[in-house]
């Protein structure tokens, strides 16, 4: 693989000059062949490109003969390589062709010996001379691995594999999926599919373009890849831990971490001792071994910050339980190591004996309140894939307090203390705590079902999702015929009674993190597809496979009415008005058609897609500020030109306050007519939303209106400046600056949205 391209140049470095002797008067001495001493090289991607020259003295072979150079260079001792031959007195290339004629890939410092041989062409005697210099590569490669973990995207963050000193790329991958290629990668020698692309082809490793992927098992790899002998080796890592007498001892793994899905890092927590040294190692051995026998030392230590293989130990810097967090997504890789972890009264988790006790993903129980005061109650749900046994813990770790021994009368045990769980069935359960009377309540969940404006509320006729095993998850498709809200309702109740203890049977707040009684949600219309997952420390909820709310705010509001050319869209679409911080601003020309008898424009606000329409009224007092909902009627406001600005009070309620401002003059300022912005070129209206002049354009200029700064119109963000075409404007957009200054023929159109400008040079 080459590494270096570049240009080679030479030039002459010396002249001789002759003398005239008679014949009888020549004299030819012998001469040693001296090779100059040359300084050390440093190659980087700045000197790749600067010249290498050899030089060297003139061979005298006693005779009156051409002499031809050989130049040759072998590396620590290898064998040599002939970079050239010539008959001047020096060789020149580059440093980077230096390199890649002599093999040098791979950062480090190398000493290489040059050799100069010469030859007399007329007897064929040679005369030599060696140098030797240090030659530094410093330089970082790797190479990139997509795949389905992060999207097959070429934007998305990728791991990398990292080039050792030996050549060899090194690195880690994480691999949370199967299926579908979701398990599958391609080691790529750019961030995207623009380079050489390595994958599997007939049983190996091929750069063919039709090579497949290369698939890998669910987890944590380690990978090394030789790409000269195009060898990968696969390392699978089903442990990950901290070992040390700062966490424990030598003897064994000490603290396990886990990964965590939501920051991509592996977690956990240790009884710490400050001063003492720990490394991360992996599968509990200090050289894990490949399928093939072999071994590698991948423990990692020497720099919290840049952990390095088989470093030197790393040093605790805390006393007591302590919080680590170790990144192996991509390099540098490092551990964080956090301050003491303390146990609050107001926080909970329920550890499971699913997925083998895994204290890193127990579900976070929502805490009590009565009058804002916690009155040590939680609540919480579990998912148990099949029976088993459950334990309340103050910590994510087994070091914190833990409860168990009988729902009926919870048993407290200390950090580390052997513990007896809880038994509970397989499913989905609703878990209570009161610690007040050492008491837990479950509830088995038969149903978890979707209500909302849908179904007009009604908990028990619930659209009811399905349980699937395989991804241990509740899935369901609803398809909506408006927008409108929604929650989740169990056991199609709202809230059921155990004893003495009333429970509220609903989630809600939000699709990132599902709670017990939580707000409503916003959905849009149309058909979803819903999967919800409770074997996490929160729930959450995937909408079409994204784990992210609707927002009741659309994007855009449009102004719909009789006006202008559309009539209420029967026409061209209606304009509408763009999102900018929380409001809906833009210049709208609402002028009264060719054909209209009618006195005055009418209009409403209406969503995206007409899905709500919302009429005006107005407000006591002003002149044209409106209260915005769905029941008022169509809007009345006279012909003209306005600045609008429109605030939702409540999205999802679709209410809000309309703001309609005439705008009485248009105009260009800027550097026109010999002026610098503080003169006003009017526009004239043709009438139907266009604004025109001539004008001397010197440089840069806006449109602003009414003859002040409080409204004006420039420069789109995503737009360029092209004379003869539309170009998109915005309010308070930039300077619009034309490629060269003369009198041009503008044309503003604010009849349509976006609002643009036209110049056409004369």
């Amino acid at each position: 693989m080459k590494i270096w391209k570049y240009i080679l140049s030479a030039a002459a470095l010396l002249s001789f000059g002759a003398c005239n002797h008679d014949a009888d008067e020549m004299v030819l001495p012998s001469r040693a062949l001296d090779i100059a001493s040359h300084s050390a090289v440093v190659v980087n991607d700045i000197t790749a490109a600067e010249e290498f020259t050899l030089t060297w003295s003139a061979a005298k072979f006693g005779i009156d003969t051409e002499v031809e150079y050989a130049v040759s260079a072998a590396v620590d001792g290898g064998e040599a390589v002939t970079l050239g031959t010539t008959s001047n007195l020096y060789y020149s290339t580059t440093n980077g062709e230096l390199l890649e004629a002599l093999g040098i890939n791979v950062g480090n410092t190398y000493s290489v010996s040059f050799a100069v041989k010469a030859t007399a062409v007329v007897t064929g005697e040679t005369a030599e001379d060696v140098l030797t210099i240090s030659i530094t590569l410093d330089k970082v490669a790797y190479l990139y691995m997509l795949g389905g973990y992060q999207g097959w995207s070429e934007t998305n963050p990728a791991s990398r594999l990292l080039q050792g000193a030996d050549g060899i790329f090194r690195g880690f991958v994480n691999i949370l999926a199967e299926g579908d290629a979701a398990n599958a990668i391609k080691i790529c020698t750019q961030y995207g599919w623009g380079g050489t692309n390595y994958g599997m082809k007939d049983g190996a490793i091929s750069a063919d373009g039709d090579a497949g992927n290369i698939e890998l098992t669910v987890g944590l790899h380690y990978l090394e890849f030789n790409v000269e002998q195009l060898k990968l080796v696969d390392v699978p890592l089903t442990k990950v831990a901290l070992i040390g007498e700062a966490v424990g001892s030598w003897d064994k793994d000490c603290a396990e971490l886990r990964y965590d899905a939501v920051t991509n890092t592996w977690v956990g927590m240790a009884q710490v001792t400050s001063t003492k040294e720990y490394k991360v190692r992996f599968n509990e051995m200090w050289d894990v071994v490949d399928a093939e026998g072999n071994k590698y030392n991948i423990s990692l230590g020497t720099a919290n910050d840049d952990l390095q293989y088989g470093g030197t130990n790393l040093v605790a810097a805390n006393d007591g339980i302590v919080s680590f967090t170790l990144n192996l997504f991509d390099y540098p890789y490092s551990i964080v190591e956090g301050g003491a972890v303390a146990e609050n009264e107001e926080v909970l988790y329920i550890a499971s004996s699913y997925d083998n006790w895994n204290y890193g993903v127990a579900p976070k129980m929502q805490a009590g309140y009565t009058d804002g005061v916690f009155n040590g109650q939680f609540t919480g749900m579990l998912n148990m894939p099949a029976a088993g046994e459950y334990m309340f813990a103050r910590l994510q770790s087994e070091l914190g307090t833990r409860y168990g021994g009988s729902a009926d009368a919870l048993v407290e045990y200390v950090g580390g203390q052997d513990a007896t769980g809880i038994a509970v069935d397989a499913g989905l359960n609703y878990v209570y705590a009161d610690f007040n009377a050492k008491k837990a309540i479950v509830v088995k969940i038969e149903s978890l079902g979707l209500v909302g404006g849908f179904n007009n509320w009604d908990a028990g006729n619930p659209t009811e999702f399905v349980y699937d095993a395989a991804s241990n998850s509740y899935k369901a498709e609803v398809e909506f015929a408006t927008d409108c809200e929604v929650k989740f309702v169990m056991n199609k109740c709202w809230n059921t009674k155990v004893g003495e203890v009333e429970l509220q049977m609903s989630l809600g707040g939000s699709a990132k993190e599902l709670v017990i009684n939580g707000g409503n949600l916003f959905m849009k219309s149309g058909k979803h597809t819903f999967e919800v997952d409770f074997n996490k420390t929160v729930t959450t909820m995937a909408i079409d496979g994204v784990v992210a709310d609707f927002s009741p705010n659309p994007e855009t509001l449009s102004l719909t009415g009789a006006f202008g050319h559309y009539n209420w869209n029967i026409g061209d679409p209606t304009p509408a008005l763009p999102q900018v911080g929380d409001k809906y601003i833009g210049f709208v020309d609402m002028y009264k058609p060719a054909d209209s008898t009618a006195e005055n424009a009418m209009f409403k606000v209406t969503y995206p897609s007409y899905s709500a329409w919302m009429g005006g009224a107005l407000q006591e007092g002003t002149t044209y500020v409106y209260d915005l909902a769905e029941a008022n009627g169509d809007t009345v406001i006279p012909f003209g030109l306005y600045y609008w600005e429109i605030s939702l009070t409540d999205a999802a309620a679709k209410v809000g306050v309309a703001t309609a401002t005439p705008m009485t003059a248009v105009s260009l300022i800027g550097q026109i007519e010999g002026k610098s912005w503080d003169y006003d070129v009017a526009l004239v209206s043709d009438g139907a939303g266009h604004y025109t002049a001539d004008v001397q354009i010197d440089k840069e200029f806006k449109v602003r209106f009414n003859n002040g700064w409080d409204y004006d119109l420039g420069l789109a963000a995503d737009a360029t400046v092209a004379v003869g075409t539309p170009i998109s404007l915005a309010p308070k957009g930039g300077n619009i600056a034309i490629p060269e200054a003369g009198v041009y023929t503008v044309t503003l159109n604010l009849a349509d949205m976006p609002n643009t400008i036209t110049l056409v040079k004369k």
